[in-house]
Order: structure tokens, then C-alpha cells, then sequence
């Protein structure tokens, strides 16, 4: 697997789109079929409008003209045009039923679009989805999705300030998720193990996923391993610092070394750049961060990051005993 997250899954995923293209010809293939023997007559006039665009086409070549009015015989191209969707809404199809099938209307299905200066080729959104769901399932984060998410959260497992201070971190996520407006926020979840710092983590990047942005996840050890083992790859180094949401899990459960404290400054500091969000968790305490990585970077994450403390008894415990009482 190649270090910019796999340039298997580039390959696979532009492969995806040839299928696309074709099984999206064929179907429009079937259609043309049905309506024909539908509508005859409908084939008739397409057959004219071919003949009209070779005439056409013979005019450019030795320079004639001839009023377009006039190329059909009996119909200008706007009434053939309409005449078509006619016939095909008189016979209980769409308008548009004949029109060229694109999933993906904005990149016509090649996965690519150009740039807003027109000048090169970049990813399009939803090759961007694409590849963000196959990193994914890599990481495995869909099989956490479908479980961890908004429609599964309850807050029924906190009280007091411990209620106070979820519904914080709640609502701000939330916000952050669903208001246009509020596209660049980090956050900072820490406090104890199982109290729902993970768990609010893929609430965020479900909403974004479903909205087609990129989103990468990784658990800490799992990231600094990858950079130290692929660290000479731009490409991979450029999509974590350019993604729509970094998450970064368990932040220290890596080894501590001082690549690691590099590269999650520089992590820090490109993704702020950049006005990419992150969310950072971590059992860590804010003093143990300082300790660890140092003040340098507690100061960026503190000075850039909204700062949610989740405090209160490990969740996956509670319920267990719940269960338990239940069965009793």
C-alpha cells in the first residue's frame, strides 16, 4: 500500500469509475430501446436531427450557410428539441429521460474536475468521498460509524456537571457539524477513559462523511507509526494536512520520541494554516500534554482548539452494570 493512502485504492476507485461510465452508457442504451419501440415516431425524428446534424456538419466543411430554420425542412432545432419532450412526456416518460446519465454530474463521472483557475485537474468531490470511505474501512472506522453516531447518542449516562459538560461539547460539535458558517472549529476532547471523547469524534465525522467531505481518522499510534515507516511521502503528509477533518484518537498512546513531538507540532501548525479542522482526543490531562510533547505545543491546542474536559464514570462500565441489573 503506498504511503498517500494508497495508491491501490486510487487505481481501484478510478477503475470504479470506468464501471460507472459504462454500466451509465448501457443503461441509457436500454432506455433508448424501450422508447423507440414505444414511440416510433420518436425515432424518426431522432434519425432527422442526424441527418440535420451531418448536413450541418458538411456546411462548415465548404463554407455554405442556410437559415437554420430551414436545415430540418419542417422544424427548427429549438422545435425539435422540444418536440422530442413532447412526445416523451405524452408517453409517460421524463423529459429527460434520453439525456446523457451521469452519477456525478459535476466530474461526468471521471473523478476529476478543474481547479476554480481552470488551470489543472484536482479530485472531485466525490472521488474525495470515495477515497475517504476506503480509508475508512482501512482504519476501521465505518464498522464504528454505524453504531457511534448522533442517532445513537444519549446522554442519559451523565448527570450534574458531568451533563453540563457534555452538552457543551455536544452542542458545539453539533454546530460545527450542520452550520455552513462554522466550517473551521477544533476541538480538544480529554478527560477519562470511556466517558464519550471517541464517541463524539465519529459523531462529526459521520455527519461529514454523509455530506461528502473528507475525513481521515487514526488512532495516535497508528499515525506516527505510519509517518515513521512512510515519511517520505509528501502526498500522504499533504491529504492529512489538507483533509476536511483530521481525527486524531488516543493521543498518547504512541511512543514518545522526538519524531513524534515534531511531527504532531507540525501536524498542528499546517492543519491551523491551512483552516482544516481537527479533533484531538486523549486520556491524557493537560498537564500530562505539557509533560509529554511540551508547552510549545499545549499552548497551540489551547490558544486554537475549543477545550472540551468529558468528565464522569467510564460509560462502557456503566452499561455493563445496567445490563447486568437487567438480566438479574
Amino acid at each position: 500500500m503506498s504511503a498517500d493512502g494508497s495508491q491501490e485504492m486510487i487505481t481501484e476507485i478510478e477503475r470504479e469509475y470506468g464501471r460507472i461510465r459504462l454500466e451509465n452508457a448501457d443503461l441509457l442504451r436500454r432506455r433508448r430501446e424501450e422508447v423507440f419501440e414505444k414511440i416510433p415516431e420518436y425515432k424518426k425524428l431522432l434519425q432527422q436531427t442526424r441527418r440535420e446534424d451531418l448536413a450541418g456538419l458538411m456546411q462548415k466543411l465548404t463554407g455554405e450557410t442556410s437559415d437554420p430554420g430551414e436545415r430540418t425542412g419542417v422544424f427548427s432545432w429549438e422545435e425539435i428539441s422540444e418536440k422530442k419532450k413532447s412526445l416523451l412526456e405524452a408517453n409517460g416518460f421524463p423529459a429527460d429521460y434520453l439525456e446523457q446519465i451521469y452519477t456525478c454530474p459535476d466530474c461526468q463521472d471521471t473523478g476529476y474536475v478543474r481547479d476554480d483557475t481552470g488551470a489543472r485537474r484536482v479530485r472531485c468531490h466525490c472521488f474525495k468521498k470515495k477515497l475517504s470511505e476506503k480509508l475508512s474501512e482501512e482504519s476501521g472506522l465505518m464498522q464504528l460509524l454505524a453504531t457511534e453516531n448522533f442517532s445513537n447518542l444519549s446522554m442519559d449516562y451523565y448527570q450534574g456537571e458531568d451533563l453540563t459538560n457534555f452538552q457543551r461539547a455536544y452542542t458545539a460539535l453539533r454546530e460545527f457539524c450542520t452550520n455552513p458558517k462554522e466550517r473551521y472549529k477544533n476541538f480538544f476532547f480529554y478527560g477519562n477513559i470511556g466517558i464519550g471523547k471517541s464517541f463524539l469524534s465519529c459523531c462529526a465525522a459521520k455527519e461529514l462523511l454523509d455530506q461528502g467531505r473528507e475525513v481521515l481518522y487514526f488512532s495516535s499510534s497508528r499515525l506516527f507509526h505510519k509517518l515513521s515507516s512512510e515519511n517520505r511521502s509528501e502526498v500522504f503528509r499533504r491529504r492529512l494536512y489538507e483533509c476536511d477533518l483530521l481525527i486524531l484518537d488516543d493521543l498518547g498512546t504512541e511512543w514518545f520520541n522526538n519524531f513524534v513531538f515534531s511531527e504532531l507540532f507540525t501536524l498542528i501548525n499546517e492543519r491551523i494554516a491551512h483552516k482544516k479542522p481537527t479533533i484531538i482526543s486523549t486520556n491524557l490531562t493537560l498537564k500530562d500534554v505539557a509533560d509529554i510533547y511540551s508547552e510549545r505545543i499545549l499552548s497551540r491546542i489551547t490558544s486554537q482548539y475549543m477545550m472540551c474536559k468529558l468528565t464522569g464514570s467510564d460509560i462502557r462500565m456503566e452499561k455493563k452494570r445496567r445490563e447486568a441489573e437487567n438480566r438479574e
